[in-house]
């Protein structure tokens, strides 16, 4: 006899067929290094996919956890800026700077990251992939369905605002010594990318993360419709053909087809052991490189980093003497007697002759 699918088999084939998506595009044989799975939750997934507006940002159906009306108000102003129709404040000189710190308070005083805690690693997994523009613009399309609906709103909120800013050519500087962009990326991107156990180096994740989100945020924000295709699909399909015979257990057309590739037994292994590891390692030669940085500097962020990461760290750094031929020994001064002594040579004593006046 046949039997309806119900909701929860609908969202497991939601969550199951995401998650399998993410992986192959991620390049992993197993999701296990960067996120727990049981924390995906597959009603965020089909919140973020169909409760949308037409314009593609998500609608909550929970009022209180959308953005307070003056932060939304703030927000338009500046996106639209100099067209500030829904303040109904005087303009004043340095008005826009109050109102964008007024933003970045607000932002910056959130519990959580908008790109959350849980899915850190998730996120700075893509950062390997940002060299291939299109693969890392779909690995984070697939990560964004996977946030909380009033997350994921005021990320879209932001970015566009954001993007918008950096576009004005009409907008005034909003602060000194800051190039617009610059500033953007400063302000908002620990409160879109932050590790729980924050350390210095979710700066220069985060940064790189946030730039590349907000010059490609029209696509990451979207739904991949390949993936919002194939699932639907094969739900139909399973609402066709779904047959359960008497006395089964269970009803294997419920699995979710996997999205895989074959690969050699050598790139399996590569991925395998140093897929989740490859942005991180970048990130150390970025470090290593940085001509910016003091070398106190850089040694406070290399210890840092090899407090986190330790994997990498003796990956990149065998030996004590690979890690010392960064920072070579300066020659130590010689004495400045010494010094006098070789510049003036010791003259032997030579008697002069007396003059009586």
């Amino acid at each position: 006899y046949r039997r309806q699918l119900t909701e929860a088999n609908v969202e497991e084939i939601w969550k199951s067929m995401t998650l399998a998506y993410l992986q192959k595009v991620l390049g992993l044989d197993s999701l296990e290094e960067v996120l727990d799975i049981k924390l995906v939750n597959s009603k965020f997934i089909i919140h973020n996919v169909y409760s949308v507006s037409k314009q593609g940002v998500v609608i909550l159906d929970d009022k209180s956890k959308e953005l307070p009306h003056w932060v939304l108000s703030a927000m338009k102003c500046l996106a639209n800026w100099p067209n500030c129709s829904d303040l109904k404040h005087p303009m004043y000189l340095g008005f826009e700077k109050d109102v964008f710190k007024t933003i970045a308070d607000y932002y910056g005083h959130l519990k959580e990251p908008l790109l959350t805690f849980h899915l850190f690693d998730a996120f700075v997994s893509v950062l390997g992939l940002l060299q291939k523009e299109k693969m890392a613009i779909e690995a984070f399309q697939v990560c964004c369905l996977l946030l909380p609906p009033e997350n994921r709103r005021k990320l879209q909120l932001l970015m566009r605002m954001m993007a918008r800013i950096c576009l004005n050519k009409e907008m005034p500087p909003l602060c000194d010594g800051f190039g617009t962009r610059t500033l953007m990326v400063q302000t908002f991107s620990r409160c879109i990318l932050c590790s729980k156990d924050e350390v210095d180096l979710d700066e220069l994740l985060a940064a790189r993360l946030v730039t590349f989100l907000m010059d490609n945020y029209q696509e990451i924000l979207k739904v991949p419709s390949a993936l919002q295709t194939s699932i639907e699909e094969r739900v139909a399909h399973l609402r066709r053909v779904q047959i359960k015979y008497p006395g089964a257990d269970m009803d294997i057309t419920l699995s979710a087809p996997s999205f895989c590739r074959q690969i050699s037994p050598e790139e399996f292994e590569y991925q395998r052991a140093y897929g989740s590891q490859e942005p991180l390692a970048a990130l150390l030669e970025e470090v290593i490189t940085d001509a910016k940085l003091s070398s106190k500097e850089k040694k406070k962020k290399l210890k840092q980093f090899q407090k986190s990461y330790p994997e990498v760290y003796q990956e990149r750094f065998p030996t004590p003497e690979s890690e010392a031929l960064l920072f070579p020994e300066k020659p130590k001064p010689k004495p400045q007697l010494l010094m006098w002594a070789l510049k003036n040579p010791f003259q032997p004593f030579q008697r002069t002759r007396s003059f009586r006046m």
